[in-house]
């Protein structure tokens, strides 16, 4: 009989539950949050609704994200042998660990550079926009989706680091 190691499935189960949070959490806001504001009579109030619900969510998933980093990083050793290099790893561990440092990067520069950016120029009237303003209004909503893409990117990698 194998040995069930209790710390082993906790920390499995803590970074399961953060990365099913993270991930439906994106997957409502863009599937169910964002269609629906669209249908509000009054643009102003949906937009205003939808920065209050992507701030709450924003908070916690740096809090989700964070605990994916930590329990990653403890059952990472599991996965490979850290004596290795790196070209020894696993593909789909690379490929994991590749699609996070990335994700990480396009959420933060979308929460702190690009989202805030968008939202006061989204005041200006459109005739005094530059080209690269009206470019980034129309390129901070995809941001969004492309952080919903990479975490299912991850998601993916996931699965074939414990089915391969």
């Amino acid at each position: 009989m194998r040995e069930v190691n209790f710390l082993n499935i906790i920390l499995v189960w803590i970074h399961l539950t953060a990365a099913t949070f993270w991930i439906g959490g994106m997957l409502f806001l863009s599937l169910v949050a964002v269609p629906l504001l669209k249908k509000d009579s009054d643009p102003s109030s949906a937009q205003r609704g939808f920065i209050n619900l992507a701030r709450r969510f924003r908070t916690l998933v740096w809090a989700a994200l964070a605990l994916l980093v930590v329990t990653g990083t403890i059952l990472l050793p599991g996965q490979v042998n850290l004596a290795t290099s790196l070209g020894e790893w696993p593909p789909a561990v690379l490929t994991k660990l590749s699609l996070v440092l990335l994700l990480v990067v396009v959420s933060l520069a979308h929460d702190k550079f690009i989202g805030p950016k968008a939202r006061i120029l989204k005041h200006k009237p459109t005739s005094e926009l530059t080209i690269v303003e009206t470019i980034l209004i129309r390129f901070s909503p995809l941001i969004g989706r492309l952080t919903m893409l990479l975490g299912l990117g991850v998601l993916l990698a996931a699965v074939f680091m414990v089915r391969t």
